[in-house]
């Protein structure tokens, strides 16, 4: 008998939190995010005392943002890997550093997640209790993502965190077939209602449009997420031959030497080292008064325009005709870049730790358009991944998390059709298999 116990991630993107309990009653947490919306930032909170390890699927902080408050109360094995970790530890101060909200830990915390790393291969089964196991298994989704498989007690579970099967220019794809016979799936819903369009068509015109506007007298705006979608989109730029300069500002700078450093993590180590050497890395006001002026394209957090270094540049952006302003990412609803999108007007509220910021509200008379480079499977191939799996008897269990309330019910039901036993779970159920 294995219990499954959701702590968060149900019918909702974030505070992902998932613990797999023995018969014995030995548990693991396989991620504890945060959200930043609402009174309840952390998922579930749970007794730490027969809690074995903990695992992170990637460090992206709706995964990884709350584990150091499990180790308020405990300190116990945390299996990652070494760029996961290193990412983790970046984003996670950085989170505490800007909040406004009060999070129940602090550096402390932190330091003692980062103590008790273990760093687990892909492919290795790792022990953490009596008839326990976790192996890592490629995501796909990020560099440094994994999907986990929990053997316990002759039951065999595959989460698969964030997902993606589709090609990217950053990481490998995640290949279902070498995953071995399972009981229970527990996957990621994001985009399963959704199909994205063609990959390559896609990323043919986002630099045809760069390069257009840049010849002409103009430049483009790239809000993009500091972690790894900066350093995709700097690599699409290379693969397509763009021969024009290239500007990385903010958080995007400090990953891409990262993952300079752990170049075992990347798909093309050296397609990624050529497009850095081509970028030039901006670290003072000069150097944005330089990007500013120069027929460029010019890579800044945040991806949807809600701080960070983009801000420094929206403003001149704005009130030229002949530039861009191009999005690469999702666009929460009541974002600066959805308003951007949706009614051409950008609307911008300072969080009053600047000095220098302000609010203010613009007309938008540049260009702005969305390229769709999602690191998530979507619905199409989701159902490709599951077709692919192999489940041990005719059960087929599988629990749908990650994803709104629409997404994660309908894909649910989308799978009851085609004989799979599917649920979408609600915060704090639990479910035995």
């Amino acid at each position: 008998m294995v219990k499954i116990t959701f702590l968060g991630g149900t019918r909702e993107v974030g505070r992902s939190g998932i613990l797999i309990e023995s018969k014995n009653g030995d548990g693991c947490v396989l991620d504890y995010g945060i959200r930043f919306r609402g009174k309840e930032r952390l998922p579930q909170d749970i007794d730490t005392q027969n809690l074995k390890a903990v695992a992170v699927t990637h460090c992206h902080v709706d995964h990884s943002g709350a584990i150091p408050y499990l180790y308020k109360k405990k300190k116990m094995p945390f299996l990652t890997n070494q760029l996961t970790l290193r990412i983790s530890e970046i984003l996670i101060k950085d989170m505490l550093r800007i909040a406004k909200f009060q999070y129940p830990f602090r550096s402390t915390e932190l330091d003692l997640m980062r103590e008790s790393a273990f760093f687990l291969k892909n492919g290795i089964r790792r022990k953490i209790a009596d008839d326990f196991f976790i192996t890592f298994f490629n995501a796909g989704h990020i560099p440094g993502s994994v999907s986990i498989i929990v053997d316990v007690d002759g039951k065999r579970i595959l989460y698969t965190g964030d997902i993606n099967n589709q090609e990217t220019n950053l990481v490998t794809s995640a290949d279902p077939t070498c995953v071995p016979e399972i009981d229970a799936l527990i996957t990621e819903s994001t985009y399963a209602i959704r199909e994205h369009p063609s990959r390559e068509e896609i990323e043919q015109k986002f630099v045809e449009n760069i390069i257009d506007i840049t010849e002409n007298g103009g430049k483009v705006l790239i809000p993009a997420f500091g972690v790894a979608r900066s350093q995709e989109a700097l690599m699409i730029l290379q693969r397509y031959n763009y021969s024009g300069k290239i500007f990385i500002d903010g958080l995007a700078r400090k990953i891409c030497n990262v993952y300079l450093e752990l170049p075992e993590y990347l798909k093309d180590a050296h397609l990624y080292k050529k497009s850095l050497k081509k970028a030039h890395f901006i670290s003072k006001k000069k150097g944005r008064t330089t990007a500013k002026d120069s027929n460029a394209a010019i890579i800044a957090p945040s991806g949807m325009l809600k701080g960070g270094a983009s801000i420094n540049f929206v403003k001149s952006f704005l009130n030229d005709p002949a530039s861009a302003i191009y999005l690469v990412g999702y666009q929460a609803e009541g974002s600066p870049g959805r308003k951007l999108l949706d009614e051409g007007v950008f609307e911008y509220k300072e969080n009053g730790r600047s000095r220098n910021s302000e609010n203010f509200s613009m007309v938008a008379r540049c260009e702005s358009e969305y390229f769709n480079f999602s690191s998530h499977a979507d619905g199409k191939h989701l159902h490709q991944y599951i077709k692919s799996l192999k489940f041990k008897n005719d059960s087929k269990n599988i629990f749908c998390v990650h994803g709104d309330n629409k997404s994660t019910t309908m894909f649910a039901k989308d799978l009851v059709a085609k004989s799979y036993n599917s649920v979408a779970p609600e915060l704090g159920e639990v479910y035995i298999i």
